[in-house]
Formats: structure tokens, C-alpha cells, sequence
């Protein structure tokens, strides 16, 4: 009556020209025939309200989604919220959609590479275990807070994350590891010095 269309198809505008908020998954195209050309919703994961229509998104995806979600909430990111944030893991035992599917890393930083980011997700084919720590070259444990047998000072500044202990073999007992955060040897009965390289 007052010329204003009645849309259908996810579409909004007085020509029904545009398709409507987080429908825009696609290009907005008109009606030919019977293909109605529907507005596609955005696919958020249920992490975001709002999306925008990008058409190098669409095109790189073969033509079959263009919609990139804005201010994923619950620590995710990507097109779709379909990915956890840095410093987060995909937890394996949830769906994405799922509102705690994005944990915590649990990882000492002095002693991870890339200052504690951990495994985002469990992949086979890549080797990857979600939540898993990759620890320094000279550090171990699951949180890579511990040097390995034989090294000492954790630091987050030390790019092998600890030193060798170097203890003197004629003066250290046999098989002797050093104090983990001293570096300390443990010494024969007359021998002395930080490395046991001296006698008393």
C-alpha cells in the first residue's frame, strides 16, 4: 500500500536490496526463476552475532562461503569462530560450538618455546596433541617447567632454557646430576668447587 516490499529470502531494505544482518554468508543476489538466491546465514559457531560479507573470502573458497564473523566471544577466532585464540587449546573431548571448547594453556613460559602458546588442537597427521607444551631444547615435564637430567637454571631468556652442568667426571660421583637450580655437582669425597674440579 505505502510501496514498501515484503521481504523474503533474508533480505531487508525498501527493494528488499540487501540481504540482512548476519545473513551474509553469500553475495545478496536477486531471484531468477526458481532459484529464490537466498540470503545464507553466517555459520559463527554460536561465538558471534555479527558477520560481514567478504568476496575474496568467498571467491578462495570456491563460491561456497564469504561470510567472516566479527568479535568471536569464548576464546575463539577465525572465519567461522571455528578456531581457539593464541594461548588457548580446542579441548578434544568438545564440539567448537561448545562454550568451554576453548581451554587454557597450562605451560611455564621460561621453559616453552613461543613464551608458553601450547598445541591448539590435535592433529595425527601433524604430530599434534591439543594442549601440549613444546618445551626448549634442555627443559622437560608436561608444563616444560623442569631442566633435563644433567642441566640447570630454568630462564626464559636462555634459548635452550638451561645450562649444562658440566661436572668435572674425575671429581663428581659417577652418574651424578646437578642441582637443578643451583648447578651445583655433587662431589667425590676430596674433590671441591662448583663442578668438583678441584681437591680439598
Amino acid at each position: 500500500v505505502h510501496g514498501r516490499c515484503i521481504c523474503h529470502h533474508n533480505t531487508e531494505g525498501l527493494s528488499c536490496e540487501r540481504c540482512k544482518d548476519f545473513y551474509n554468508d553469500a553475495p545478496w543476489r536477486p531471484a531468477e526463476g526458481t532459484q529464490d538466491n537466498a540470503c545464507k546465514r553466517c555459520n559463527c559457531n554460536g561465538h558471534s552475532g555479527r558477520c560481514h560479507f567478504d568476496m575474496a573470502v568467498y571467491q578462495a573458497s570456491g563460491g561456497v562461503s564469504g561470510g567472516v564473523c566479527e568479535d568471536c566471544q569464548d576464546n575463539t577466532m577465525g572465519q567461522h569462530c571455528d578456531q581457539c585464540k593464541r594461548f588457548f587449546y580446542h579441548d578434544p573431548l568438545k564440539v567448537i560450538s561448545d562454550p568451554q571448547a576453548c581451554l587454557p594453556c597450562n605451560c611455564d613460559p621460561e621453559g616453552t618455546l613461543h613464551n608458553g602458546i601450547c598445541e591448539s588442537r590435535t592433529d595425527p597427521a601433524l604430530g599434534m596433541v591439543a594442549g601440549r607444551c613444546p618445551c626448549k631444547e634442555n627443559v622437560e615435564g608436561v608444563r616444560c617447567d623442569k631442566c633435563r637430567a644433567n642441566y640447570y637454571g630454568l630462564s626464559g631468556s636462555d634459548p635452550l632454557g638451561c645450562q649444562p652442568c658440566n661436572c668435572d667426571p674425575s671429581g663428581s660421583l659417577p652418574f651424578s646430576v646437578c642441582d637443578p637450580a643451583t648447578g651445583e655437582c655433587l662431589c667425590q669425597q676430596f674433590a671441591t668447587g662448583r663442578r668438583c674440579e678441584k681437591c680439598i
